[in-house]
């Protein structure tokens, strides 16, 4: 009977509703923030967007399937609704959310839920929405200097500019971005990417922030083409999921109550500001074990890499096609000698920036910390990538990878696509490990320091980088992750010869 009161309190969440709308609370589960962050999901996910769609898992899983293959996947831990967890965990992590789906699938209503969370009045949050239009100007998005101040004042530093409030909100909410005029989508890009707007010798700063931007699609469906470089700045994507029908009866409920969502969020979920602040710093500090981060540093790396983009080797990458005007598609043919349906390079018009890795580190680092862990597992950042990456890989939709048995149908759902390929990066992972302890083993050497090294052991270490150099590329297909070890050892040659020619012009001289 306790198990079944437990299963009864996890189904329905902390808060339940009855006929009249009316909320009630069970006791809290612990006192701790994470605790606070998951009763503030179960309810949400329960009594507010009601989302029955948990598509992130974990732990081993059984599934049920049909003679037309269609598989249910029944995991045996845990399991999320990307939809609602993802929004919570840019709330904690002060980053940048776009939620893409079709009108009235609840975008905008998830995103004025985290602004709910972090304290914000109902009526504040309805004022400082930017909503999307054609006709929103800088002024409209920013604010104005003062006409009084322009027609007294004898240079700029007397004019007073009259900031928009919503700049300086803890949750930023913009409705459909792609609506916004592109001069004013600028304006919008340097407040967000450098944090502060400028305007008559005057600044204003955003401060640390949650940004949630919504779009009823992310494929020119809107007015305006939205600028790459805003495109860019955004960290994950956020699909947003069709109504069950099965819960019509909530809606029901909805319309005889006559309240909203908003209005029946419980008190106790809601964070304050030092609560969020706990928060953010707890989740930078949670643990990413050397494996688990090597492991997606194997992933990462060799979807940059393209054996046909240039002669030299350093430019082997697809930066290089990029700059010339080329595609990936365009030299990813049979003049490769790769085997197109194994590497992963093949896959992908492009790669990963440094501020993409940067983004799956802080959210696989705040689902561990939502989930009550101190240490980063590797499944959290199997169910963190696709959605950091879903708008930042472009898929080469001509790889012959996409023309095997079941493959094609990876290029209609850009999560199923990365987690597979992310998949098939751990399956290569094992076969590369030899290698890669190698390579390991030099760079611990070299991180001690060249402090107090001499000449002698200086080039007895050049000599093992350059044996291992050589090893890889005489004996080792040159494929992503060797290319990525190749890079780094020559790197360590680089520093190792730079040092060897120091101490050559300065016989006896110590760093």
């Amino acid at each position: 009977m306790a198990n079944q009161d437990w299963v009864s309190r996890l189904l329905t969440g902390r808060a339940s509703v009855d006929k009249g709308l009316n909320v009630h609370l069970s006791e809290r589960d612990g006192g701790s923030l994470h605790d606070k962050m998951r009763q503030a999901y179960w309810w949400i996910t329960n009594n507010a967007v009601i989302c029955p769609y948990y598509d992130i898992e974990f732990g081993g899983s059984a599934s049920l399937k049909n003679s037309a293959g269609d598989e249910v996947h029944l995991p045996e831990s845990m399991s999320y609704s990307s939809f609602v967890l993802i929004p919570l965990l840019t709330l904690f992590t002060c980053r940048r959310a776009l939620l893409i789906g079709g009108p009235g699938r609840g975008k905008t209503t998830s995103a004025i839920l985290m602004a709910l969370l972090s304290g914000m009045s109902r009526e504040d949050i309805r004022r400082s929405i930017q909503r999307g239009h054609p006709q929103l100007s800088i002024a409209d998005l920013l604010g104005a200097p003062l006409p009084s101040d322009m027609l007294k004042a004898d240079d700029l530093s007397a004019v007073k500019v009259s900031w928009r409030k919503w700049i300086t909100q803890r949750v930023k909410i913009i409705d459909e971005y792609n609506r916004i005029p592109t001069k004013t989508q600028s304006a919008l890009l340097s407040l967000m990417a450098e944090g502060y707007a400028e305007m008559m010798d005057q600044y204003v700063y955003a401060g640390r922030s949650s940004w949630f931007l919504t779009a009823n699609d992310d494929q020119g469906g809107g007015t305006f083409q939205v600028i790459e470089a805003l495109k860019d700045r955004l960290d994950v994507v956020v699909r947003a999921v069709p109504f069950n029908s099965n819960f019509i009866d909530t809606l029901l409920q909805r319309i005889e109550a006559d309240k909203s969502p908003e209005e029946m969020l419980p008190k106790d979920v809601i964070f304050t500001d030092g609560e969020l602040e706990r928060a953010y710093a707890s989740i930078l500090e949670v643990d990413v074990p050397k494996d688990v981060l090597e492991r997606v540093a194997f992933f990462l790396g060799q979807l940059d890499f393209c054996r046909m983009a240039s002669p030299r080797f350093e430019f082997k990458h697809k930066d290089t096609l990029k700059l010339a005007g080329q595609s990936v598609s365009a030299v990813c043919n049979e003049q490769c000698p790769l085997d197109k349906k194994v590497h992963l390079c093949t896959q992908t018009e492009n790669g990963v920036s440094v501020r993409a890795y940067q983004t799956i580190l802080h959210y696989a680092k705040a689902l561990a910390f939502f989930r009550g862990h101190t240490t980063v597992e590797l499944e959290d950042f199997r169910q963190i990538a696709p959605w950091v990456l879903h708008e930042k890989l472009v898929p080469n939709t001509r790889s012959a990878f996409f023309e095997a048995k079941g493959h094609k149908v990876l290029l209609q759902d850009r999560v199923a696509w990365i987690r597979h390929m992310f998949d098939m990066a751990m399956e290569h992972h094992e076969r590369h490990q030899p290698i890669r302890r190698k390579v390991s083993v030099l760079r611990e050497e070299l991180d001690k320091g060249l402090s107090g090294i001499d000449l002698r052991t200086t080039e007895k270490r050049l000599a093992s980088v350059t044996a291992l150099m050589n090893e890889l590329l005489t004996k080792q297909e040159l494929s992503g992750p060797v290319y990525e070890d190749l890079i780094h050892l020559k790197s360590m040659y680089s520093r190792y010869r730079n040092y060897a020619t120091w101490l050559k012009d300065n016989p006896g001289g110590r760093l």
